[in-house]
């Protein structure tokens, strides 16, 4: 077996379906639509979300599930929108705890009925600043705000992912049979000129989408076993440069993302799911 059939195998195998998201900066969508520091669907029976000492979340994100190609990941109605913390640089991330809904949300709407208007949630929606910086801190840097357009698509295991590791070095183990590697640092301490050129080539751009592998640029949460139920990507939003400058970007162009159990999914509660951003 060749280094690249190696590589086009592996692609093949745990291949998860995924949507790729393209954001178009700069265009006002409607209340019910999905977008990207918008504006956003709240029902008159609702309240914007806060953390646990009242302070309000900033919007980040809303996905409409009527707009996505036909799919297994989400619900076929209803919207799924995203909140974190704008009053300081964490932007809601519990690195102790990265499921705990102290500082985040993710909240399904079943069906669109009654809701606030722009004029409206314009005097509501007032999220918490940082009290130092006097001013909201965030990862949207410009271009907002952001319409989506949907691509439905497939992923391998990306080599940042925690299942990434085990597969990789029992299928490397069928290729190089004469060279047993083991889980672990060893793993990318082969020596075989092959094996870096191998990795490097299974790990894709990254990109903004719903399902798949997602991305990290440190380590993946979910190596720890309290965390590895929560196996579907429900949302990942990448840094992403624009004409001049990055539109989006989290810390040193990172990456934001949002997993649920099978269970959270099935049930459409995503009550303390886990949400986690990093940067380089």
């Amino acid at each position: 077996m060749t280094v690249k059939t190696f590589i086009e195998e592996f692609k093949k195998i745990e291949n998860r379906e995924t949507i790729k998201i393209k954001l178009i900066s700069k265009t006002k969508t409607p209340l019910t639509s999905s977008n990207v520091a918008g504006w956003f669907y709240l029902p008159k029976t609702e309240a914007i979300p806060t953390t646990d000492r009242g302070e309000q979340l900033m919007y980040l994100a809303q996905i409409n599930c009527e707009e996505l190609p036909e799919n297994s990941i989400y619900p076929s109605k209803g919207i799924v929108q995203f909140w974190i913390f704008g009053g300081d640089y964490n932007l809601g991330n519990d690195y102790r705890k990265p499921t705990s809904d102290r500082k985040k949300r993710v909240i399904y709407y079943p069906a669109i009925g009654e809701h606030f208007t722009e004029e409206e949630l314009t005097e509501m929606y007032k999220p918490q600043e940082d009290k130092k910086e006097d001013e909201l801190i965030t990862p949207i840097n410009d271009g907002a705000p952001f319409a989506m357009s949907f691509e439905k698509t497939s992923q391998w295991v990306m080599p940042n992912d925690f299942r990434f590791e085990e597969l990789f070095v029992e299928k490397l183990n069928e290729y190089i049979a004469d060279r047993q590697t083991e889980v672990g640092y060893e793993t990318y301490d082969v020596n075989d000129e092959d094996v870096d050129y191998i990795i490097e080539e299974l790990d894709i751009s990254n990109h903004t989408q719903i399902g798949g592998y997602g991305h990290f640029t440190q380590e993946d949460p979910r190596c720890y076993e309290d965390f590895q139920d929560y196996t579907e990507l429900l949302f990942q939003l990448d840094s992403e440069f624009g004409t001049d400058d990055y539109y989006i970007l989290w810390g040193d162009c990172g990456v934001g993302n949002f997993f649920a159990t099978k269970e959270q999914l099935h049930n459409l509660d995503f009550t303390e799911c886990l949400y986690s951003w990093d940067c380089y």
